[in-house]
């Protein structure tokens, strides 16, 4: 079984008490996330004006109804396959990958002009917005994630690699942890790595002790899905 956080523990109980008022609670407070993964899926800022977000949100819903343990994934890992499946059999159904807004102008072509700088602007505006929003939700998840291993983003700070190259291979070998849930565990419960567990990521174990904290930080972004997050730490 997949190492369950409070958020899957959430999502479990709403399926087990079946109670619309809990089920409403919770799909609110996730609410971010599915304008974060809608926004990933069509590769555009999508708001909740957008039809996307109505299908992102519906099955947002659905991966709550449908979520186990036994996939093997954390919640919302499971929830961005779900909306993404959604989203895509909408796109086949639409035959469109996004929303073209016709702009229509009374006066000469220097206003239609005009008008459409001013639309532009306005879109630019709300969607650094929208990312700002964004980035915060994922501030605040991984920054939660993180604290559940006792890490601050200040330890963050201090212990990532100054060298590309050495993160970029800390990036490989947290996608290996993240693919094998007991080797993952065992990590996370060990503060020092022992020799089984570096024979396995192929690295000397004081060399793998040293970088624990911002290998750890690598595999809460992979496993929760914080693609914005991935400057944060170098990436």
């Amino acid at each position: 079984m997949f190492g369950v956080t409070d958020l899957e523990m959430r999502v479990l109980q709403v399926q087990g008490t079946d109670s619309p008022e809990q089920r409403d609670e919770l799909l609110r407070e996730l609410e971010p996330h599915v304008r974060r993964i809608a926004s990933r899926v069509c590769k555009r800022v999508i708001t909740q004006q957008d039809d996307e977000y109505s299908i992102a949100y519906k099955a947002l819903n659905e991966a709550i109804e449908d979520f186990s343990p036994h996939h093997k994934a954390s919640f919302l890992s499971f929830a961005y396959r779900v909306v993404q499946r959604r989203l895509v059999d909408y796109f086949r159904q639409e035959q469109k990958h996004q929303r073209v807004v016709p702009i229509v102008g009374p006066g000469s072509r220097g206003e239609e002009a005009s008008h459409r700088e001013i639309i532009e602007l306005s879109f630019e505006k709300h969607k650094k917005e929208e990312e700002t929003r964004m980035r915060r939700s994922e501030i605040e998840s991984f920054t939660l994630a993180l604290e559940k291993h006792g890490i601050t983003l200040n330890d963050l700070v201090k212990k990532s690699p100054k060298h590309r190259d050495t993160r970029e291979n800390l990036f490989k070998i947290a996608k290996i942890l993240v693919s094998d849930e007991n080797l993952l565990n065992q990590f996370y419960r060990q503060k020092k790595p022992d020799k089984h567990i570096a024979k396995k990521l192929g690295m000397h174990r004081r060399t793998l002790s040293r970088h624990r904290t911002y290998l750890i930080a690598l595999t809460v972004l992979a496993v929760e899905d914080l693609t914005l997050m991935r400057g944060y730490v170098g990436l």
